[in-house]
């Protein structure tokens, strides 16, 4: 079984709580909380999601949005805020592929998200719940 994920490519994702969580899929590492629990949502709202299933060549480097939603074929990234390294990034793609939908989850965009479906989503994770083990559960 390959695990998708694990490789964070910005230098602030190293930060995040990653790890696989199972009550989403076996296969998948998240790199955050806030990643699973995007996830969690979509799934919850009965969305088609896709975890980081390509990568987009911006010069230099590579940029793999979080999610693709194929029903709107749309791409959504999940940032506490733009770092400057983040901003940079984000402009590079957006120059590259103008046509190719991306949403970025922002904190006050994920703060309302929670406060709103939070309590309809079994295994939410919050800032003090505890770390995933990577190899697979809490």
């Amino acid at each position: 079984m390959a695990v998708i994920g694990g490789k964070p490519t910005s230098p602030k994702a190293s930060k995040g709580k990653g790890g696989i969580r199972t009550d989403i899929s076996p296969e998948i590492y998240f790199y955050s909380r806030w990643e699973a629990n995007v996830a969690r949502l979509f799934t919850h709202l009965r969305m088609s999601w896709e975890y980081a299933p390509t990568s987009f060549d911006i010069g230099r480097q590579m940029y793999t949005p979080d999610f693709y939603l194929p029903e709107t074929d749309m791409y959504i990234e999940v940032k506490n805020f733009m770092w400057t390294y983040s901003k940079i990034r984000d402009e590079k793609f957006r120059t590259a592929y103008p046509n190719i939908p991306l949403l970025v989850i922002l904190k006050v965009d994920y703060m309302e998200l929670e406060r709103r479906y939070t309590h309809l989503i079994p295994r939410w994770e919050y800032k003090n719940s505890k770390v995933p083990n990577p190899g697979g559960g809490y």
